[in-house]
């Protein structure tokens, strides 16, 4: 697959996979990484890049049984050639996401927490198709690493090698579920200490660690008594129904409120906290510009 198209006689036409193999070599400076990286032979990298030599008329690299290093005409190449490598691949990029839409994954509650960014989203990108898709808390960032997903509302915060953590677009004060015949209904407030009189809903066992630190309550109250836990459920309509049975209760915030109910279920205002807070992640290796813009739609920022 030629990189430069054009013929003529000052032109020299490059093939995809040597540039590869040259910017690859000129990281690595080794000839056996390079080749684990790209997934080649290492014979096949020796080939690509002698044919790259040949085109250029030159020596990229200085060889021999204890290092590699690159000439000065593979330096002067190296200069030109990476930004430009990196700006094609983003362009590549970018249009197929155009091609494919933007795919963008929720977790339960916050499911209406995007609508006002999608609709800024679609206007400025008519052409750009936008789906939503439901992620599980059983496995939350599955869809986001199997590229079904480009962008996904979550919990905050995150706190994962391969995801990148972009902007915080909405907080939710706190609230509990509680059983609508429970005494606990009627009042104005329950605190974080309160918890420890009480048994609350366990969360699923896949649930990231940060999560467990923020967004579930802790296992202990300030004064360090235990938090009892009971029921486990993998859904919002789930946790609802084990509360409703009077067999828990669940920390939880008005977003929750705003789009599930029970008429078995009263929320009350939950103190002892801080609110729970939506943001956007989404996959490190991945540079779309679509992402970019959207998130800053998101964040109020673009």
């Amino acid at each position: 697959m030629g990189l430069i198209g054009e013929s003529g006689p000052d032109r020299v036409r490059l093939e995809q996979a040597e540039v590869e193999v040259f910017l690859a070599l000129a990281g690595e400076l080794h000839f056996g990484r390079t080749a684990e990286r790209l997934r080649i032979s290492q014979p096949r990298v020796s080939q690509l890049l002698r044919s790259l030599e040949r085109r250029i008329g030159g020596r990229l690299f200085e060889r021999s049984s204890r290092r590699v290093a690159l000439t000065p005409l593979g330096e002067r190449l190296l200069e030109g050639a990476a930004p430009a490598y990196d700006a094609l691949v983003l362009a590549l990029t970018d249009a197929r996401n155009v091609a494919r839409g933007l795919r963008i994954g929720f977790l339960g509650p916050f499911f209406s927490t995007l609508d006002d960014a999608i609709a800024v989203f679609r206007e400025r990108h008519p052409d750009c198709q936008v789906r939503t898709l439901q992620s599980s808390w059983t496995d939350p960032f599955a869809r986001l690493r199997s590229g079904e997903i480009d962008v996904l509302v979550c919990p905050w915060p995150v706190e994962q090698e391969d995801l990148h953590a972009g902007p915080v677009v909405a907080e939710y004060p706190r609230l509990l579920a509680v059983a609508a015949s429970d005494p606990l209904a009627d009042r104005p407030s329950v605190d974080l200490e309160d918890l420890a009189d009480l048994k609350v809903i366990a969360p699923p066992p896949s649930v990231p660690a940060e999560w467990l630190r923020t967004f579930w309550p802790p296992e202990t109250t300030p004064a360090g008594r235990p938090i009892p836990r009971a029921g486990q459920a993998r859904t919002e309509p789930e946790m609802l129904s084990l509360v409703a049975q009077g067999a828990c209760v669940f920390v939880t915030s008005t977003a929750v409120a705003r789009h599930f109910s029970h008429p078995g279920v009263a929320f009350v205002p939950f103190t002892g906290m801080p609110p729970s807070r939506a943001v956007l992640v989404w996959h490190a290796g991945n540079p779309s510009r679509r992402i970019a813009e959207f998130a800053a739609i998101a964040a109020g920022t673009g």
